[in-house]
């Protein structure tokens, strides 16, 4: 647990504590299979050495596992290569001057998280009401979370067709800007307000 009281934890399976049969998972002393929607399937002929079983702060359970992946996984050289600028308005700008948009989800996102967490700084600490609306605020963050590894991981490397780009697999070399993005989201918050802020009568 990250910090006293705090919700949350894993514990680690090793084989002597768990049962890998027909493609499903039991821990030991547990006569049932652990109830799990994957998130992909193992490759064929692998076995788990470790599992993991964690709870995040949103109430939510998952479960890893640890194989060993005997197949060749390697991507075929290219001579491609790309540079990457990242922005704020748009994700990023690609050397080849194609733009990708942030998640289109992120913003109505951010903006439940801001209502709830007002509504958690007006709960009593410790009361019911509170311990909802901090689960609340969680579970929010976990979509945010969820939300950017997706977007990320479609766009950097999985063979989809609804991804912008396939930047890995398409480039032998990725070029990326060395930039701290928290200033310039600053300083671009902070023109915007000059721009707003009321001259005053002369």
């Amino acid at each position: 647990m990250s910090r006293k009281n705090a919700p949350g934890g894993s514990a680690e399976f090793t084989k002597s504590a768990f049962k890998w049969k027909d493609g499903q998972v039991y821990l030991a002393k547990c006569a049932e299979p652990l109830s799990i929607r994957w998130s992909r399937q193992l490759p064929q002929n692998c076995v788990p050495s470790t599992i993991t079983v964690k709870l995040d702060p949103s109430g939510r359970w998952s479960v890893s596992l640890r194989v060993k992946d005997t197949r060749d996984l390697r991507l075929k050289p290219s001579n491609k290569q790309v540079g990457i600028d990242l922005g704020i308005t748009s994700l990023l700008t690609t050397s080849n001057g194609e733009k990708v948009a942030n998640p289109k989800n992120l913003n109505k996102l951010h903006k439940k998280l801001r209502l709830a967490a007002k509504s958690l700084k007006r709960k009593t600490k410790g009361s019911n009401n509170y311990q909802k609306a901090r689960l609340k605020v969680a579970r929010i963050h976990a979509k945010i979370k969820d939300s950017r590894l997706d977007y990320t991981h479609k766009l950097t490397y999985v063979a989809n067709p609804t991804a912008a780009l396939q930047l890995i697999r398409e480039n032998q070399t990725i070029v990326v800007e060395d930039l701290a993005v928290k200033n310039m989201v600053r300083e671009s918050q902070s023109t915007q307000e000059q721009l707003v802020m009321p001259t005053g009568p002369n």
